[in-house]
């Protein structure tokens, strides 16, 4: 675990330094480097889950891992270096590396709310929810996330002059099919947590709670 807690660290500050150095271009060239709130926000957001964990939620190593390999599919690469609209782009200009990163989204999401889901239950170890509601409980987060992510993307471009939705293909076909992805991604991923976990939650609050004492 102390390997992966290294690699986490070595990845954010990586991830960073490619924000850091991207944004010193935009200031050499502009017009070549032009995504500067990008560069930024590719700066800050390797360290999110460090905000949370000063909130006292604290999340499994590798899940920040994972969270970090997103970072830079969905941001260095996908945005920051144009991915999404020079790999694997269909001559209708639909970006299946655009599909496949939503796709990941919502596998990613799912776990993250696996894990919150968790939290709460450690907190009652003779209590555990029943599975349908943990299904419902994740599928909400996930559909809530996706869409709010889409949301996002319209209020940007319509109030700040963006153009998020026109990466690749603008239009509600894409903004729709975004959705889709990222719901596909994250009910496989909420199958596999539900039907193939060796050890329940109720299992694991118990182990928590035998260590505390």
């Amino acid at each position: 675990m102390k390997k992966l807690a290294i690699i986490t660290n070595a990845l954010k500050v990586l991830i960073s330094l490619s924000g850091v150095l991207m944004l010193i271009g935009w200031l050499i060239a502009p017009t070549y480097w032009s995504k500067p709130l990008s560069y930024i926000a590719t700066i800050v957001l390797p360290y999110v889950p460090n905000l949370f964990k000063l909130a006292k939620i604290e999340f499994s190593v590798p899940l920040i891992l994972a969270y970090e390999i997103f970072l830079i599919i969905a941001m260095v690469l996908g945005i920051d270096l144009n991915w999404y609209s020079e790999v694997l782009v269909a001559a209708n200009n639909d970006s299946y590396y655009d599909k496949i990163v939503h796709f990941a989204s919502g596998a990613l999401v799912a776990v993250v709310g696996q894990e919150l889901f968790a939290r709460h239950e450690h907190q009652d170890a003779k209590r555990q929810s029943p599975r349908w509601f943990q299904v419902l409980f994740l599928l909400g987060i996930v559909a809530i996330v996706a869409l709010g992510w889409e949301c996002y993307e319209f209020l940007y471009d319509e109030i700040c002059g963006g153009h998020m939705q026109e990466l690749v293909k603008s239009g509600v076909a894409d903004t729709m099919w975004d959705m889709i992805a990222s719901l596909i991604g994250g009910i496989i991923c909420i199958f596999f947590i539900t039907k193939f976990s060796k050890v329940s939650t109720l299992e694991l609050a118990r182990k928590a709670n035998s260590h505390k004492t």
